[in-house]
């Protein structure tokens, strides 16, 4: 072959590889670019996703009806209502803790947890866990004794703590158990619309007319007195009168909080505390006496000279006595005006408080009566008497 020719064909050769090279280049840097733009644009898009979804769980968590929030006042829980079928609600107060117990159940598609719940309190919004910051404090306990321990602030967030329980069958079929501690005792009231439930916290004076605190003394672990006869203690007495006296007025226009319905401990704090916080207007302890002789007998009911708008404890004590002395065959030992540290729920209890003593353990014939139901139901309706008559005399 010609050298000229074979010099021409391997300038050309060169040439082409230069270009391929070039175009090579090119198209890497090109699809470089194209790749780097196309995950700017997925990153974007990804991130208006996650932005767009958040607004719309915010707004699924938050979005109310507004002819609902016009009838809620300054203090409300909203529950956003899961994704589900045949959803139903139930409200149980466990006011002696301050407390609420919610349940949810039905076919739920989503599993409830505590960013479901969000709080109101004029203007601040609380959701989640509730959150707090310890304080150093000291007060007297029931015995007296001084305690430093430090108590959690949790600011205006009226739930201090949530705990949620579920069970479900294999149909889908779940049930939750929703347990708020609740920085006071409220009266709640339930509204829904499509997406959430209401719950408007009021202190039960805005919603009751006429308020009681009934206690029955004693129970669980703390039996009280011990019969004559050593086969009754006295906290079975006492919720037996209680439970005939509940059978009385819970037929009646009065919201009546008792302090316990069965045999179970309750300490003294959270009785008196119940009394305050509901701000009732009157308190009433149902016990039974005791002594170390067979001797003392009778009725007497135990209270403080205190006096709460513009309602004198005595002019209460001594209509309950006046009362009980008409259907109580008991000899009435009348009114006993306890000294500054007596009597621990007494001496606490901001509104009008009395002890009623329904009769002697230690007397044979005092238990004899107290032990049967006749006397019971008497006992019980001469205390409901007497709270009829201390509303009509006492407040206007």
């Amino acid at each position: 072959m010609d050298n000229r020719l074979l010099m021409k064909t391997a300038i050309k050769n060169v040439l082409l590889m230069i270009f391929v090279i070039v175009i090579s280049f090119a198209i890497k840097h090109y699809n470089s670019l194209a790749i780097s733009a196309s995950n700017t644009q997925d990153e974007k898009a990804y991130y208006n996703k996650l932005t767009k979804d958040n607004d719309n769980n915010q707004t699924k968590t938050k979005k109310a009806n507004k002819s609902v929030l016009k009838q809620l006042q300054d203090q409300y829980l909203i529950i956003k209502k899961p994704k589900g079928d045949d959803l139903q609600i139930q409200l149980q107060d466990l006011y002696i803790n301050r407390s609420l117990k919610i349940i949810i159940s039905g076919y739920m598609d989503e599993i409830i947890d505590g960013d479901y719940i969000s709080r109101v309190y004029k203007e601040e919004k609380f959701i989640g866990e509730p959150d707090y910051v310890e304080v150093d404090t000291s007060e007297n306990d029931e015995d007296g004794l001084e305690s430093s321990d430090p108590i959690r602030d949790y600011g205006n967030d009226p739930v201090h703590e949530i705990t949620i329980s579920s069970q479900s069958d294999n149909l889908g079929y779940r049930e939750y158990e929703i347990l708020l501690k609740l920085n006071h005792v409220y009266a709640h009231i339930l509204y829904e619309d499509d997406n959430n439930y209401y719950i408007d916290l009021r202190r039960p004076k805005d919603v009751y007319d006429k308020i009681l605190v009934i206690d029955a003394g004693h129970g669980g672990k703390d039996p009280g007195a011990l019969s004559k006869d050593g086969n009754t203690y006295e906290k079975e007495i006492n919720i037996k009168i209680l439970s005939a006296l509940k059978e009385l007025i819970d037929n009646d226009d009065i919201k009546v909080y008792y302090t316990r319905l069965s045999d179970e401990t309750i300490f003294l704090r959270p009785r008196f505390t119940l009394a305050n916080e509901v701000d009732c207007d009157f308190f009433i302890s149902i016990h039974c006496n005791a002594s170390t002789s067979t001797r003392p007998n009778g009725t007497e009911i135990l209270y403080y000279d205190h006096e709460h708008k513009d309602i004198k404890t005595v002019d209460f004590a001594g209509i309950l006595s006046e009362e009980i002395s008409k259907i109580v065959p008991l000899k009435n030992n009348g009114l006993v005006r306890m000294q500054n540290n007596d009597i621990f729920i007494l001496r606490n209890a901001k509104v009008p408080a009395v002890i009623i003593e329904a009769g002697y353990m230690t007397n044979n014939n005092d238990l004899k009566y107290l032990k049967s139901a006749a006397g019971q139901e008497d006992i019980a309706k001469g205390i409901y008497n007497g709270i009829l008559r201390a509303y009509e005399e006492l407040i206007p």
